[in-house]
């Protein structure tokens, strides 16, 4: 009863085998399915092509007409802030939300009270009083 180790040794070996065998045989088969897949595709008539495409390009130079009226609302020593990396799209969007937050604002005089003053009283004109009305003005 006792069994050759060198035989079970051959069997293993043969079975790794046809494993293997088998593996690149499924593996084949599915390389060949992905090329019956590509075959079945349809494929988009040139003139339909050549009509998205230069609807695609009407767009895009509307868009970028924006831009360029965007850019002239913007003061000329803030202009090149703007990337110009950016589609067109994408460069609208920069521009509109950096508009909305004042980025491109210039000093502005505000109609409320200075922020930076503490009482915040807007500052007296001394234009056109006397010297005495100026030095009262000093002791209220």
């Amino acid at each position: 009863m006792s069994q050759d180790p060198n035989q079970n040794q051959h069997v293993a070996a043969d079975d790794t085998g046809a494993n293997d065998q088998g593996q690149n045989q499924n593996q084949g088969q599915n390389q060949h399915d992905g090329h019956a897949a590509d075959k079945g595709e349809k494929s988009v008539p040139y003139a339909r092509f050549q009509q998205v495409n230069e609807q695609k390009k009407a767009a895009e130079g509307t868009l970028q007409e924006l831009v360029d009226e965007l850019k002239q609302d913007i003061p000329e020593d803030m202009q090149d802030l703007v990337p110009n990396g950016l589609n067109p799209a994408d460069q609208v969007r920069w521009i509109r939300n950096a508009m909305k937050k004042g980025l491109f604002s210039q000093g502005q005089a505000q109609d409320g009270p200075d922020p930076k003053r503490a009482g915040g009283k807007p500052p007296t004109d001394f234009e056109g009083m006397s010297p005495q009305s100026i030095m009262a003005q000093g002791y209220k």
